[in-house]
């Protein structure tokens, strides 16, 4: 039986246009097994402000953390967890993994974006489900279109942080991905200490928690 005070929380961080409630599933079922679980929201006013809401909310916990962002929240992990002592293990689930100051063009993405006059960026209505929820329960894929938020474009997709040179990391490259096309993750997966496959698009918090559950539940109870 694994010691509770040895088990590490779970911290996830959702990625460009949702929200915290994106990994409600994926809470749930790790709370049910008795671990501790924190998702932050993001607040979207620019990338520095959205890493200073991960290193707050990494400040708080008092126990060793994996930290898991997906997407564009695998730039905000990057640069939170730099010289972080309490974050163990690193987790990129089909999310932005780059070098400081690397920049990455997403051409072959099926995300098309209308931009507004405060440089705020909202996904096309035609292209949501296509980029993000192809393989998601038509129930859910409604409830979470209106809880979509505009993102600003200047957060961009350049690298801040490299905190994968000093933390064991895993790569999650989901394999039917439409949003970060999967040769885009192999190639930046490189960067990491493991790589997982799934057959899956660009939402498994969605369409197959389990998938999640298990790869941190294992990660959060495994002994230093």
């Amino acid at each position: 039986m694994t010691n509770i005070n040895f088990m590490k929380s779970v911290m996830l961080v959702h990625g460009a246009w949702h929200g915290s409630w994106c990994w409600e599933m994926v809470e749930r079922g790790l709370n049910d097994i008795g671990i501790e679980t924190c998702s932050v929201n993001l607040p979207f006013t620019g990338v520095e402000d959205d890493v200073a809401a991960v290193e707050k909310a990494i400040m708080k916990t008092e126990k060793k953390v994996i930290l898991v962002g997906h997407s564009y929240g695998g730039i905000v992990i990057s640069k939170a967890a730099e010289a972080k002592q309490k974050v163990d293990h690193l987790v990129y689930l089909s999310a932005i993994l780059l070098e400081s100051g690397e920049s990455m063009q997403l051409d072959d993405s099926k995300i098309k974006i209308e931009i507004d006059e405060n440089l705020l960026s909202v996904v096309k209505p035609e292209a949501i489900i296509s980029a993000f929820y192809e393989d998601v329960d038509p129930s859910l894929v409604a409830s979470s279109i209106k809880l979509l938020r505009p993102f600003p474009i200047s957060a961009g997709s350049t690298g801040l942080g490299e905190a994968w040179r000093e933390k064991p990391s895993t790569y999650i490259v989901c394999r039917n991905d439409n949003a970060v096309p999967p040769s885009k993750q192999f190639s930046m997966a490189r960067k990491a200490s493991r790589i997982v496959e799934w057959d899956c698009a660009h939402s498994p918090f969605f369409s197959n928690p389990e998938l999640l559950i298990t790869l941190l539940s294992e990660l959060a109870l495994a002994s230093d």
